[in-house]
């Protein structure tokens, strides 16, 4: 089980989504749940910082850390309400390293529940690379949460993105707190035959066997993405299955400050409807 859950907290309307999500998982698992609220500092140039008088910066930066004190009332009245151990965490860093500053904290919990990018919000918090740098990075399973919903149930009906890869088999092996309590599990393999990596076939093993030895009642699909991307045809299956969790592999590597996501991996951070849970 998850025993030491992270989870981003910040002040845009979509958090708190988020949060419930993140009381439910917690709640779930009897896992201790950690807030953790990011300050970015915008770094002023020397020429530029001389022209500002500082009180101005001071009240900015004060402004900023007040957010904070009103982000950690609501996080503890939720998760006193709700009956779980918490803890918080509230952190000064560059506003070009929050997803680098999350990613660092990532890799000191179980489980780290983000938020997908909101690409109108106006949260200073809310950056482009996040959730993708922390999927990539942190070497830890990452829930992500879409900024638009309503998420009664996480993990009830699952759906796993599967094909024998690396990246697939992290995520399955991360998410088996998930599947192990799921009332019902469907493994999806998209264009099963499209780029695949190994010719050797491994006879007698399926990935729904193994499941069943965990208690796991899974069924197998083989899907071809005929006219649809792989990432449109993951989120149709789980809109017909009423999934409310998407178990995918995080495709990409990251290479210097660029990132470098795979075209599924890609279209469900942008697109995703439900609850994903990524691991790389």
């Amino acid at each position: 089980m998850y025993r030491d859950i992270l989870v981003h907290i910040d002040n845009s309307p979509a958090c708190t989504e988020r949060l419930a999500v993140a009381l439910k998982v917690a709640k779930a698992q009897k896992a201790h749940l950690t807030g953790l609220f990011l300050l970015p500092v915008t770094d002023i140039p020397r020429f530029m910082e001389v022209q500002i008088p500082q009180e101005i910066i001071a009240q900015q930066r004060q402004a900023m850390a007040d957010q904070g004190k009103v982000a950690q009332g609501v996080f503890e009245t939720a998760c006193t309400d709700a009956g779980i151990e918490f803890s918080w965490q509230q952190t000064t860093c560059a506003a070009t390293e929050l997803a680098d500053t999350a990613a660092m904290y990532a890799r000191h919990h179980d489980l780290t529940i983000l938020g997908q990018h909101d690409p109108e919000s106006g949260d200073p918090c809310s950056v482009s690379e996040m959730p993708d740098k922390v999927v990539l990075t942190s070497g830890t399973p990452v829930l992500i949460v879409p900024y638009v919903g309503k998420f009664a149930t996480v993990g009830e009906r699952v759906l796993i993105a599967w094909k024998p890869y690396r990246e697939a088999v992290r995520a399955v092996n991360d998410s088996m707190p998930f599947l192990e309590a799921a009332k019902k599990a469907v493994v999806l393999c998209a264009d099963p035959n499209k780029g695949a990596r190994d010719t050797l076939p491994v006879p007698g093993i399926d990935i729904a066997d193994r499941l069943k030895r965990h208690g796991i009642s899974a069924t197998k699909e083989s899907m071809n993405a005929s006219g649809i991307s792989v990432g449109d045809l993951l989120l149709s299956r789980a809109a017909d299955e009423s999934s409310d969790l998407i178990v995918c592999g995080a495709y990409g590597r990251p290479r210097l400050r660029e990132l470098m996501m795979g075209g599924v991996t890609q279209h469900l951070l942008r697109h995703m409807t439900v609850p994903v849970l990524m691991s790389h």
